[in-house]
């Protein structure tokens, strides 16, 4: 079986009509950071351009990588990732209340990772199941007492919770409708699997804002989609299902969490009307071949900057999904020494195919590197209120987005 395929039609629509809009550097699977004493494993380098569906709107890779190679050495846990956790527990309490949930609902989370945002639904007197692909993960969770089946979700599982716990009466998919491939069959799963009156919440990334914020480096390959509403409401209006009402949160650059329900005829909230009326201005080859020029105008920036201070040591802040894709992309890789990375499951790893180490950010005052790239820059207000002394010693941080930026004491 191959590692990956490409394909010619889109996941929603099946529509040929695709026109490549921003052609990325080819790029490793993002997320594979490996043991030192795997160095000798094959890792391969995947096409990363990213296209645009001219009949739906949905903005998508074709290159797909097969999931058991993706998800089964998974190394993500939401409780890394700055504020997330705290963004989940406030989420389940907010959707009880919004929802008026009674007690011992199902509450279903479809990605569930290590089972943050179901903690919160279970503290609110909630019947809770977590679906998700990574193993280990799951099972750390299911240990922890959130119940948590370890495998995908697709219509055929549905059936089987729906045997087993009855109707859910909230489905969540955080971060995870994205990463979906076979997503027609995801949503005939949701609609299986949700009560009559029941709710899909579904919260991803929203395209505009990605353009925006110039946060090109959350595009990798687990990554498949990039949404906006346009296309959501026309794969779910497909399934009999109705996007009823949306909301703008921070999360992930900027990201949209719609409410879904069965069609019944339901009118749509205020907010829906707003940003259809929006989309409707923002959908153009102009939007994005100006978000292409952008990230070459930053890419060259900072490469011509590591390449003058090449003699000198320079290091990477920051060892997640996104830095593979800037590393990549921007074709910097070979100037980075090391990667600083707070995140113990992360140290002393090699990163994706160019195998730089990952260190404690206590090698910044041991190593005293001249230079850091802060390749977590969307937390770098946060890094640097931390490593003041760095910057106190004579040390140089570098701000490679939204805008190239050199920072000193």
């Amino acid at each position: 079986m191959s590692d990956f395929n490409t394909k010619s039609k889109c996941r929603i629509c099946d529509s040929e009509s695709m026109s490549k809009i921003l052609p990325l550097k080819a790029s490793p699977i993002a997320d594979a950071y490996i043991k030192k004493n795997d160095i000798g494993l094959k890792q391969s380098k995947y096409d990363l351009s990213v296209f645009l569906c001219r009949s739906c709107g949905l903005v998508q890779l074709i290159t797909v990588i097969n999931p058991s190679i993706l998800y089964n050495d998974f190394l993500y846990k939401t409780d890394t990732s700055l504020g997330l956790t705290d963004h989940f527990m406030k989420l389940a309490s907010k959707m009880t209340k919004k929802l008026d949930l009674i007690k011992g609902s199902l509450v279903v989370d479809i990605g569930s990772n290590d089972g943050s945002l179901l903690l919160g639904f279970k503290n609110n007197n909630m019947v809770v199941l977590g679906v998700e692909p990574a193993c280990g993960i799951a099972k750390d969770a299911d240990d922890s007492g959130i119940r948590t089946w370890c495998t995908y979700f697709s219509l055929e599982t549905s059936k089987k919770i729906l045997d087993e716990h009855g109707r859910a009466k909230v489905i969540n998919c955080n971060n995870t409708f994205a990463n979906i491939d076979e997503i027609n069959d995801f949503v005939d799963g949701f609609k299986y699997l949700l009560d009559n009156n029941g709710t899909l919440i579904i919260e991803t990334s929203y395209i505009f804002n990605l353009i925006d914020s110039l946060v090109f480096d959350t595009i990798y390959h687990e990554h498949l989609s990039y949404f906006s509403l346009t296309p959501l409401e026309y794969l779910f209006n497909k399934h009999r299902l109705k996007v009823v009402d949306v909301e703008t949160v921070d999360t992930k650059g900027g990201s949209i969490r719609c409410y879904i329900e069965h069609d019944i005829g339901q009118d749509v909230s205020e907010s829906i009307l707003e940003m259809r009326s929006n989309e409707k201005k923002l959908y153009s080859l102009d939007v994005f071949n100006d978000f292409a020029f952008n990230i070459e105008k930053q890419k060259d920036k900072c490469k011509a900057f590591l390449e003058k201070n090449n003699s000198t040591k320079i290091y990477g802040y920051g060892a997640s999904h996104t830095t593979t894709t800037m590393l990549f992309h921007y074709e910097i890789y070979n100037y980075i020494e090391k990667i600083i990375d707070d995140n113990e499951i992360k140290i002393g790893r090699l990163s994706p195919y160019s195998h730089i180490p990952v260190v404690s950010s206590k090698l910044l005052y041991s190593d005293a590197p001249d230079f850091v790239v802060i390749f977590a820059w969307r937390f770098s207000d946060y890094i640097i209120e931390q490593h003041k002394k760095y910057l106190e010693n004579g040390g140089i941080f570098i701000i490679p987005l939204p805008e190239f930026r050199i920072i000193k004491f």
